[in-house]
């Protein structure tokens, strides 16, 4: 069983987190981080209490890693420890975690309170390498041996750092930038599909991860910037603090059918963590505009661990949107459903979906029924014109995706607006 962590939060250590001996996980935070006003590792997980053990400190640490069984062998191997151990796993690739969360061992915190790391300047060969990798392989390992950085979720992926123009590895402690994602591997193109989707829900007025879809000779590549990075007065990249609605609201499942989070659970967090009724309104109005642009574009992996906040003491702010990506652009049988993995008024099909759907959604969460309607539509209006416009800006090059993403997804997006 493994040894306990330090938890490192914006730089500061702020609590440590080990197994009782019954082997549960348990989270202390530090006197320091008790204080009123200073920002909790999670919603889930409120200062004020001291320490915390379960279900929630299981669910936050699970979240920071990969959710393929084969990503976290690979971590296991390259670094000898227990696949099924997340404490033994963060000991080896928790220093660049989602947010601004670090972990460490106990003997590593004063080389992660200086940010000892190094940038190695890597070629678009060297990318695609890792790219092609992770396309054909799917327990291949998401990190190289000196790389430190952890990502959730079940698609593969690869985090870099862009440095003066050049693209650059992240090791030890240093943060990394950008995310690059070669798409999902049974669906054809479908990390292009999902920039074109961003770039949809950004013309709708929604706010969105920045993202560009490159090419890295041979491999293509959604490359995402990450919104928990910012550029400090002193030129360096600091860590912003943010954590999915599935760590915030302290559960594991994902998906509403499964057990997972509805969109009611969302709306009543997101209410009740706010500082005031203004920003309550704001967080609530930004994420169900998000839930109906999902709806409406038949998005199916728009889960609570597709939503983040971002945490700052008392501040808790809807992040920016990411990982939205339409089905639209992929063939299904005339009567199969456009499932949906957040249900509007318990219809989980996106095709049934109507506006005396979102009418009843209104009614049931006390908002305005008629502006998701009117929401709705707008982002059907819009839609195929943003779509082209972002198809627009690519070249196709030798691999057809372009082509072959304009041909299937616009037609649909047609029929959405009624053209």
């Amino acid at each position: 069983m493994s040894t306990g962590l330090v938890v490192l939060l914006a730089g500061e250590v702020v609590a440590d987190v080990s197994r009782t001996r019954a082997g549960v996980l348990r989270l202390t935070y530090t006197a320091e981080a008790r204080r009123p006003g200073t920002t909790p590792l999670s919603l889930s997980l409120p200062t004020d209490t001291g320490s915390v053990t379960g279900t929630p400190v299981a669910s936050f640490l699970d979240a920071l890693l990969p959710d393929q069984d084969g990503a976290r062998h690979a971590i296991a191997r390259r670094h000898g420890v227990d696949a099924r151990d997340p404490l033994a796993l963060l000991g080896a690739v928790g220093l660049d975690c989602p947010g601004a969360v670090q972990l460490c061992h106990p003997d590593a915190v004063d080389d992660a309170l200086s940010r000892r790391g190094e940038l190695v300047a890597v070629t678009d060969a060297d990318i695609e390498q890792r790219l092609a990798e992770l396309t054909t392989d799917e327990d291949a390992s998401w990190t190289l041996p000196d790389e430190h950085w952890s990502l959730g979720g079940s698609q593969s992926k690869l985090a870099l750092r862009q440095h003066e123009g050049r693209w650059h590895e992240a090791r030890g402690s240093a943060p990394t930038s950008h995310i690059l994602k070669p798409g999902v591997r049974h669906l054809h193109a479908q990390a292009l599909v999902e920039h074109v989707t961003m770039r949809i829900a950004a013309a709708c007025g929604l706010s969105t991860a920045e993202t560009q879809f490159a090419s890295f000779a041979t491999q293509r590549a959604i490359v995402v910037t990450r919104f928990d990075r910012v550029r400090l007065a002193d030129g360096t990249l600091g860590r912003v603090h943010q954590e999915d609605l599935c760590q915030a609201l302290g559960v594991r499942e994902k998906y509403e059918d499964l057990g997972g989070p509805d969109a009611g659970a969302v709306i009543r967090l997101l209410r009740d963590t706010a500082t005031s009724a203004r920003d309550a309104s704001a967080n609530v109005d930004a994420f169900v505009r998000a839930l109906v642009a999902n709806t409406t574009l038949a998005a199916p992996d728009a889960h609570a661990r597709n939503y983040a906040v971002l945490l700052h003491g008392d501040s808790v702010r809807l992040a920016p949107l990411y990982d939205l990506a339409t089905s639209l652009a992929y063939s299904r049988a005339p009567r199969s459903a456009r499932a949906l993995s957040m249900s509007v008024s318990g219809t989980f099909d996106a095709r049934e979906v109507t506006a005396d759907h979102w009418l009843r959604f209104g009614s049931e969460h006390d908002l305005d029924g008629q502006s998701l309607v009117d929401f709705s539509r707008l982002v059907a209006q819009v839609a195929p014109e943003a779509a082209g416009r972002a198809l627009d800006e690519l070249d196709d090059d030798w691999d057809g995706q372009v082509d072959a993403v304009r041909t299937h997804l616009l037609p649909a997006l047609d029929r959405l607006s009624g053209a």
